[in-house]
């Protein structure tokens, strides 16, 4: 992943995901999101009873979307495919270490139960940014 990303994500903290449900259709949320950078992997946390849940706890894997910068005042954005899946038990504490790294505050409600902890890993990603002064910068995973 290119360094411009890299930097960007450090300076985001909202994405919307959207996750193939069981029937699948679409499902789209806006999630607070951490990412781990080599290989870049994005971190999540919800709550099971939460629509976009129904799939994660269903499936070892699941299709998805993720896109990152919905200020139009920032000029850039990310937009990512791949896979969700559970963070397994002997990944949780790379998890914590990196989502509550990045929002400490979560970390008090974060042991009920009905928290589920999940990952995004991208196959495909395209990143725009419209303030180079170049004009228009896209980078895309095929650039790599």
């Amino acid at each position: 992943m290119k360094q411009e990303i890299i930097n960007y994500l450090k300076t985001q903290r909202v994405g919307v995901l959207a996750v193939e449900m069981l029937d699948g259709s679409p499902h789209a949320a806006t999630l607070h999101f951490a990412q781990a950078e080599n290989p870049l992997v994005f971190y999540f946390e919800t709550s099971k009873d939460y629509r976009k849940s129904e799939p994660i706890l269903s499936k070892e894997s699941v299709r998805a979307s993720f896109v990152v910068g919905s200020d139009a005042n920032d000029m850039k954005t990310l937009q990512l495919d791949g896979q969700v899946r559970l963070v397994p038990e002997s990944e949780k504490e790379k998890f914590k270490e990196v989502y509550f790294g990045k929002f400490p505050e979560k970390l008090a409600k974060s042991y009920g139960v009905e928290q589920v902890y999940f990952t995004f890993t991208p196959t495909w990603w395209r990143f725009t940014d419209w303030t180079t002064p170049n004009g228009k910068m896209i980078l895309t995973s095929t650039d790599k």
